[in-house]
Order: C-alpha cells, then sequence, then structure tokens
C-alpha cells in the first residue's frame, strides 16, 4: 500500500480544514481578551488563560496516553522558549487592547512570522537571512506604518501599538529560542505544549502577586469576562494547538504558516461584527502590505522547522 503524500504535497483536504479551526480560535482570541478585560487585569488574563490551557492541554495528553519524561535540561529550555511565546507576550497583548481595538490588535499580531524571521537570522547561526527575506522584513515595515496610520501624527496609537509589536517581538524570540533550544526534544507534541504552557505560567505568576487583586463578581456565573477567560484558555491557549500541530503533521510548516493569513481575517470580523469596532480603510490596506512582507521573509522549507509553533495569541 502506497502511502499517503505528506508535507508540501499533501493533499489540501487532510490539512485545511485543521488549519482554519486553529485560525478560527486563534483569531477569536482578540475578542475574548476584549471581553475579559471588563473584570480581569492584563496579567490575570494571561495567568488565567496559561492555567485553563495548560490543564486542558494534560487532560488530552493523559486521554491520548502520550505522556513524556523531560530531562531538566528539557524544562529549562522549555521554559525560556514558553517566557516568549506564552509569558510575557500573555501579558502585553491585553494591555495592548487595553489602549487599541481588537481589530487593530488583530492586525498587528500578523507582524510575528516578521519578528521571527528577524531573531532567527540574528539568533540562529545555520539559517542566515537572503537579501529577499531582509527585503520582506523591509516591505512588512513600511505594511506596519499604513497600518497604523503613522501619518495622522494627532491620532497615533502610540501606547498601544508598541505594547502589541512588544507582544509579537516576543514570539519572534520565542521561535528563534525554540529552533535553538528544543531540537533535541524528541517528545510528542501535546506533552510538549502542555510542559510549555505549564511553565510559563511560572512567568506570568509573579505579576498577578504583585499585581491588583481580582474583581469582586469576576468569578459569578454571569460573568461575561469569567467564561470569555475560560473560552481563551480552552480554544485559543490549548485546543488551537493540537490543531495547528495536526497540520504540521501532515503538510508540513511552510503549509502550517499559512495560519498567519487567515487569523486577522477573523479577528477583524469578529471585532466589527460583535463589539463594533470601526474599520479604517488604511488598517486592512496595511495588513495586506505586511502580508507581502511575511510572505517574502518566510524561511526556506528547508530550514529547521521551531519545535513549538511561532504563531500563537
Amino acid at each position: 500500500m502506497t502511502a499517503a503524500p505528506t508535507g508540501i504535497d499533501a493533499p489540501l483536504k487532510s490539512w485545511l480544514p485543521n488549519l482554519l479551526v486553529s485560525a478560527l480560535f486563534w483569531g477569536m482570541s482578540f475578542l475574548f481578551i476584549k471581553v475579559s478585560l471588563e473584570a480581569f487585569t492584563p496579567s490575570q488574563i494571561g495567568l488565567g488563560r496559561l492555567v485553563v490551557g495548560g490543564a486542558f492541554l494534560w487532560i488530552v495528553v493523559w486521554v491520548t496516553k502520550k505522556s513524556a519524561k523531560f530531562s531538566r535540561r528539557d524544562l529549562l529550555a522549555l521554559l525560556v522558549v514558553g517566557a516568549g511565546l506564552s509569558g510575557f507576550a500573555f501579558i502585553l497583548i491585553p494591555m495592548a487592547e487595553q489602549h487599541i481595538t481588537s481589530v487593530l490588535a488583530g492586525l498587528l499580531n500578523a507582524t510575528t512570522p516578521l519578528w521571527t524571521a528577524f531573531f532567527v537570522g540574528l539568533l540562529v547561526p545555520t539559517e542566515k537571512s537572503s537579501l529577499k527575506q531582509w527585503g520582506g522584513l523591509l516591505v512588512g515595515a513600511l505594511g506596519i506604518g499604513v497600518l497604523l496610520g503613522a501619518w495622522q501624527v494627532d491620532s497615533f496609537p502610540l501606547q498601544g501599538a508598541a505594547l502589541m509589536l512588544a507582544a509579537t517581538a516576543c514570539y519572534g524570540i520565542g521561535g528563534a529560542m525554540s529552533r535553538i533550544l528544543l531540537r533535541r526534544v524528541k517528545q510528542p507534541t501535546t506533552s510538549i505544549a502542555a510542559a510549555q504552557i505549564s511553565l510559563s505560567s511560572l512567568v506570568v505568576l509573579p505579576f498577578v502577586l504583585l499585581g491588583e487583586p481580582v474583581a469582586e463578581g469576576a468569578f459569578a456565573l454571569d460573568s461575561q469576562a469569567m467564561w470569555a477567560l475560560l473560552a481563551l484558555g480552552v480554544l485559543g491557549t490549548g485546543l488551537a494547538y493540537i490543531f495547528f500541530w495536526r497540520v504540521i503533521s501532515v503538510a508540513g510548516a511552510t503549509n502550517a504558516s499559512m495560519v498567519t493569513y487567515v487569523v486577522p481575517i477573523i479577528s477583524t470580523l469578529l471585532g466589527v461584527v460583535i463589539l463594533s469596532e470601526h474599520l479604517h480603510w488604511y488598517e486592512p490596506v496595511g495588513a495586506a502590505v505586511v502580508l507581502v512582507g511575511v510572505w517574502l521573509a518566510q524561511r526556506s522549507p528547508k530550514a529547521p522547522k521551531a519545535a513549538l509553533p511561532a504563531e500563537t495569541v
């Protein structure tokens, strides 16, 4: 019997549904974060989604019987990588959404592959960026300026944009560090994701302990913020990883990176339709320019793929 093709030659129907589901859950995350801010602080949202998402992933590990044994070196590597992919970034995104719309946050999230390409080229000796990839970074930078309406000095969303770009830069650093530190971690992907998410909570916990107490009524049964936080943890921090890794296992990292192009569409639709947020003409135009830059800056399929997805929300 001939084995089914995998990688870039895999049939579209074998991986596209999984990619769309993961993009849906990550796109919905910006809506969930905006609603969660009604009762929780950014650090509480970060810790909450990590605890809920980690618990969900460990349940999946237990049900599927794909547990793993990590060495101390593995755990340290996962902690360092997790600090970027799901530690500091998970605080910075809610902080950004205190100042900008979920629409703009979702569109700026599309810059994540640009940061990943930049830091991989900077930090990984075996993966030097080509002139084409550096050109993609410049095109992406131009797109960010258009996306933010940089010419509108009086209404430029400096604080929110800076926080969101700092979050995507953390994703980029985490993605680059995963290529360096996690190549030797040969464990089931769900176990790796569960361990990384759980260890990331150690990064966020001090900010919660030193911050404000949880608002009164935040955990009431009629609290929209609580249900949004639970959905953010289960869907955007847990289940999305599983569907995304199915794409990688069947179609490879190159096809999986297409999720970058779908997430902003979903986050924009939800922000406009459900939250009644305004969409400026230059935001989708700038996002399109950013995605052209992303396409140019994508790593070569021959380059070693990251052990954890750099496209997280």
